[in-house]
């Protein structure tokens, strides 16, 4: 949250939001924006293939790619002007829905 709808930061994501204002003649600034999403996602995976706290039954891969989709959704809805606030009661209510 902090990242997205933080105090001191600009609200939204640049990678998220470049992959929806690019228009057709910037292609590859949209790939470029894409990229950084895989990687981001790729990073996730990562983390959560070391977490020794995660119950066996969640793939990480298959948990990274919700969880990542819900963070760009939290990075669009605060460049629309959500509160923080808000945005943690989304954020926790994706993730217990998510873990249940």
């Amino acid at each position: 949250m902090d990242l997205t709808a933080g105090e001191n930061t600009p609200h939204g994501c640049l990678s998220v939001n470049s992959v929806h204002a690019c228009g057709p003649d910037a292609h590859s600034v949209r790939e470029d924006a894409i990229a950084v999403r895989k990687a981001g996602e790729a990073a996730l995976r990562r983390r959560l293939e070391q977490a020794a706290d995660l119950p066996s039954h969640y793939e990480p891969a298959a948990l990274a790619a919700p969880v990542h989709t819900i963070s760009d959704g939290i990075a669009v809805q605060a460049a629309a002007g959500r509160s923080h606030d808000e945005l943690r009661q989304i954020g926790d209510l994706a993730l217990r829905a998510l873990l249940d």
